[in-house]
């Protein structure tokens, strides 16, 4: 994560949409967490960016993004992510997942739809009708997500204040960090810093 959130926002460590998803509140482990999704219409833009819709349905539902309904999807979506977080705590304890809630929130979206083709990736083929289209996607990777064995690889940053979660993929699990580059560095800048003034870096 980034402390510039313009640039968190199109950062994505998770490895899954679902876990990106849940990395859109920056710094969420610190006393100062940053919203990344401030509006609707920063949560189409994260989709764009994250490539979970196409550009066609962002244009469709960009010019609604001020109706009070897309306010309510907002609301729906910060809800959604919370959820997640608590899922992907779960997962890392080794507890059950409470699943009532994700499957009231499944048996409420349409079957997946086909796929299309996009500039660089596949997309769910989605039309851009319903305002909380943004939020198909990031259920349908949890459900996957869940049920494969992803699901015993999730890890959290250990930078500090981080709080980003992400699939750990290396051989032995040992991944720390969303991105060596960004809060790895910054952790041991921060530890070689605190060694040189004489004290202890927490750990």
């Amino acid at each position: 994560m980034s402390r510039d959130p313009q640039r968190a926002a199109t950062q994505f460590f998770g490895g899954r949409v679902c876990l990106d998803f849940a990395n859109t509140m920056d710094w969420r482990t610190s006393d100062a967490p940053q919203e990344l999704l401030p509006d609707y219409a920063a949560l189409l833009t994260w989709s764009g960016n994250r490539r979970t819709l196409p550009a066609a349905a962002i244009a469709r539902l960009r010019p609604r993004a001020m109706q009070p309904e897309a306010a309510a999807v907002l609301a729906r979506a910060r809800v959604l992510r919370t959820e997640v977080w608590h899922a992907a705590e779960a997962l890392m304890q080794g507890v059950p997942v409470t699943l009532a809630t994700f499957n009231r929130h499944l048996a409420a979206l349409p079957a997946q739809p086909s796929l299309v083709e996009g500039d660089t990736s596949y997309l769910y083929d989605l039309p851009g009708a319903a305002l909380d289209e943004p939020l198909w996607p990031v259920l349908w990777s949890l459900t996957a997500l869940l049920t494969s064995i992803d699901a015993s690889r999730i890890g959290c940053c250990h930078g500090t204040g981080c709080g980003w979660f992400f699939v750990d993929e290396s051989p032995n699990r040992t991944r720390l960090w969303c991105s060596s580059e960004v809060c790895g560095n910054r952790e041991r800048a921060r530890r070689a810093y605190a060694k040189r003034r004489g004290g202890r870096a927490a750990p």
